[in-house]
């Protein structure tokens, strides 16, 4: 399972750099919402750059849908 916050090589690859106040410069030059953590590291929300980067999110929840329930009828038959 992925972390909901984009690791270090994966900033680094979206930004092009790798020192921590060009990737904040990059991130705030194209108004990117980012967090600084207490080491100065900008922290990118993985929803939040997928969106940026145009895709689409996927639902949250449950994947396979159950399937449909049986029409249910009641059985008068056996009413006096």
């Amino acid at each position: 399972m992925e972390a909901e916050i984009l690791t270090d090589q994966e900033l680094a690859d979206l930004t092009g750099y790798k020192h921590r106040a060009h990737q904040r410069k990059w991130l705030n030059d194209r108004n990117w919402i980012f967090v600084e953590s207490r080491g100065g590291r900008p922290l990118v929300g993985r929803m939040f750059a997928r969106m940026k980067l145009g895709m689409t999110p996927a639902p949250a929840g449950d994947h396979n849908p159950s399937p449909a329930r049986p029409a249910w009828t009641p059985d008068f038959s056996r009413v006096n």
